[in-house]
């Protein structure tokens, strides 16, 4: 069939389709799985030597608070830590495993530049105050996923934090759980003290603690950078150590005016915590010691 040159004018006079977007290059992934792997374990170190000791469920949360499968991950890069001599597991006083810094571990540390000592002779492992040290490293975990900075009695006791412990304790008569601050450019730090609720107090050693929340506002260094800024009581649920701090709280500021009393009140934090054998942390709920009053009444 022949084709005449008119039939061919539109079709050779047309303008050419324009040609498909090119497609973004895809992103990769520049590190490759053994620098990957180099960097979860440095960030397993750090919690392990932040802490003192921890689980695997401990572990898992601070360093994949988001990861589905985070003990799975935590358990292979332990165990390689584990194998490497980093790490050692020891057998805590729920009968479980928990991760303690070797010498060795410390020295890798500290060639990082981290700061470090072994853990292997921490009595809070196997003691009587596992429960008690657990569940505080378990809270302030929870604070560093939320992006503040946290001690616990580990670090304390070593006076290892930005403001001088030894003037702390002085003030509170008392070394605390734990401290959660936020640094700020435009302040002072505001820095809670966090008390453990592991075994039933008596009213009076609940009412020392109560003190602290006379203090807010008192500065924790000499040039004022960072100041007290709350009292934070941490306890598990069933136990109900709210109702007792309650009580506390009424012998010791019941004498006076409502509005320093409400304002007192409102200093306290209690931390409500929902646990599951063998202590798993499943959910926790806050509130302050005012807003508990109001609802009994």
């Amino acid at each position: 069939m022949k084709v005449s040159t008119s039939d061919l004018q539109g079709v050779l006079g047309a303008t050419p389709a324009a040609a498909p977007p090119s497609r973004a290059p895809r992103q990769t992934n520049s590190r490759s799985g053994r620098e990957q792997a180099r960097i979860n374990e440095l960030k397993c170190m750090r919690v392990v030597a932040h802490h003192g000791h921890v689980r695997i469920a401990e572990l898992a949360r601070a360093v994949w608070p988001k990861a589905r499968y985070a003990e799975q991950v935590s358990r292979r890069v332990a165990s390689r830590l584990v194998a490497e001599g980093l790490l050692l597991e020891r057998r805590n006083a729920l009968g479980s495993r928990s991760l303690c810094l070797t010498r060795v571990g410390a020295t890798w540390l500290e060639t990082r530049g981290i700061e470090a000592q072994h853990t292997l002779d921490l009595s809070s492992v196997s003691g009587s105050t596992f429960f008690h040290r657990t569940l505080a490293t378990r809270y302030l975990i929870e604070r560093q996923v939320e992006g503040f900075q946290t001690a616990g009695e580990y670090l304390l006791l070593r006076r290892k934090a930005p403001f001088p412990v030894d003037r702390m304790v002085k003030m509170l008569r008392k070394m605390p759980d734990g401290a959660v601050w936020q640094r700020r450019a435009d302040g002072p730090a505001t820095v809670e003290v966090c008390e453990v609720e592991a075994a039933r107090k008596a009213l009076p050693q609940l009412a020392a603690c109560l003190r602290w929340a006379e203090l807010v506002g008192q500065p924790l260094d000499q040039a004022g950078a960072y100041r007290l800024g709350g009292l934070v009581f941490v306890y598990d649920r069933e136990l109900n150590h709210a109702r007792r701090i309650l009580l506390a709280a009424t012998s010791l500021w019941g004498h006076r005016p409502l509005q320093e009393r409400v304002t007192l009140e409102r200093r306290v934090k209690l931390v409500a915590v929902e646990l599951r054998d063998p202590l798993v942390w499943v959910g926790s709920s806050v509130t302050t010691l005012h807003d508990l009053r109001q609802r009994a009444v």
